[in-house]
């Protein structure tokens, strides 16, 4: 259904050096760490704030980490999931991963970048602690093949995928969002999103994605969509509220704290037209801090 967007994933495991604390949640840490990484390759102007520099529109960093404003709105072409959460003691020899999903047409471009920016981050120290990590291996999750080991590249095996989301047949679905959510309406947190929210959500950001990264304009009824969606009811939930702090240089003491949820929902009704949309936010994530790994879920259908 939303083939015109092409995706590739690439997967990082790291090695700990020595023992520290970090965050129970690492993707801020991780996302801080790819951006001051492609910010130490590329920027020539390190010293200049990315909204003023006149290099802003042809720089990579600015274009990956900036939210450049184009057609569609400020969107970054990127996702991240964790895979290593709810660990603050680690040590010597403890493995941490992240995946990096690179969408449209960074994802055909950017895969030589994006391998050497998680390469320099061996130069970084993680978190406050400054705790070293050493890259053991980036592959390709979705064939198992290595892209990148001992120095050695095979950037042949990063394999570029369509979004295809095929319809399932279904009454029932699970979602279980075991990474912060910020799903907001009239600028207030939605602490216990429905079902409508989720789809509205979802289109949204696929909307601007398909636009911003793909050249492509979707044309669907949306009110219509979301009218239908609106007959879908909550069989059961649990949702827990959390505040997340991430380092910020624009504010003051350099933390930024932000609201979010986590947790899990089931949905029973007419879900059947539904799944692709559901799949692609699978996919692409949702709601505000994707590139921090924020909006991630999986789903269960009957």
């Amino acid at each position: 259904m939303f083939s015109h967007i092409k995706w590739t994933t690439l997967r990082a495991t790291f090695i700990a050096q020595r023992n520290g604390q970090l965050p129970p949640y690492l993707g801020s840490t991780v996302r801080g760490l790819l951006g001051h990484s492609l910010r130490n390759m590329v920027c020539p102007t390190p010293k200049v704030k990315c909204f003023t520099c006149e290099l802003a529109a042809t720089c990579d960093y600015a274009n990956y980490f900036v939210s450049p404003k184009n057609a569609a709105g400020s969107i970054n072409p990127f996702v991240l999931h964790v895979l290593t959460k709810g660990k603050t003691t680690w040590h010597k020899g403890d493995i941490c991963e992240f995946a990096i999903t690179l969408l449209g047409d960074p994802a055909r471009s950017g895969v030589t970048l994006i391998t050497q920016a998680i390469q320099q981050i061996e130069n970084l120290g993680w978190g406050a602690a400054r705790i070293p990590f050493k890259l053991v291996k980036i592959t390709d999750p979705t064939t198992n093949r290595i892209v990148w080991c001992e120095n050695h590249l095979w950037l042949k095996n990063a394999q570029l995928h369509e979004l295809h989301c095929e319809e399932q047949s279904t009454s029932f679905v699970f979602l279980h969002f075991p990474a912060p959510l910020r799903l907001q309406k009239s600028k207030k947190l939605l602490t216990a999103p429905s079902f409508e929210d989720i789809i509205r959500a979802i289109t949204r950001r696929v909307n601007l994605i398909s636009h911003a990264y793909a050249g492509y304009k979707l044309e669907w009824d949306n009110e219509a969509m979301l009218s239908e969606a609106r007959k879908v009811s909550v069989v059961n939930s649990e949702w827990e509220q959390a505040t997340f702090k991430r380092y910020s240089m624009s504010q003051k003491n350099n933390t930024l704290e932000v609201d979010t949820i986590t947790g899990w929902a089931c949905f029973e009704g007419d879900i059947t037209p539904f799944t692709p949309i559901l799949e692609a936010g699978r996919m692409l994530h949702i709601g505000r801090n994707p590139t921090h790994g924020f909006g991630y879920y999986t789903i269960h259908y009957l």
